[in-house]
């Protein structure tokens, strides 16, 4: 599993309600902040379900792959 790490910015506030909520848990912060994290992407609204045609004209709109000389590299 790869872990990506990004610093969070958080009122006062917010961090003392998170470690309480980890205390009463019995669980780590970071683990608390995983949970709310992975609640919060269940809130986003769904993808479109058709994004074939749209993934096909960006592709169409960068024109053909460039030529490499693989032997110069």
């Amino acid at each position: 599993m790869k872990n990506v790490t990004y610093p969070l910015r958080l009122p006062a506030d917010l961090y003392r309600k998170a470690q309480a909520e980890a205390r009463r848990r019995h669980k780590k912060l970071s683990e608390i902040f995983r949970e709310l994290i992975a609640y919060g992407f269940e809130a986003l609204p769904p993808l479109p379900e058709d994004t074939t045609r749209i993934i096909a004209d960006s592709w169409d709109k960068l024109g053909p792959a460039p030529d490499i000389d693989y032997g110069k590299l």
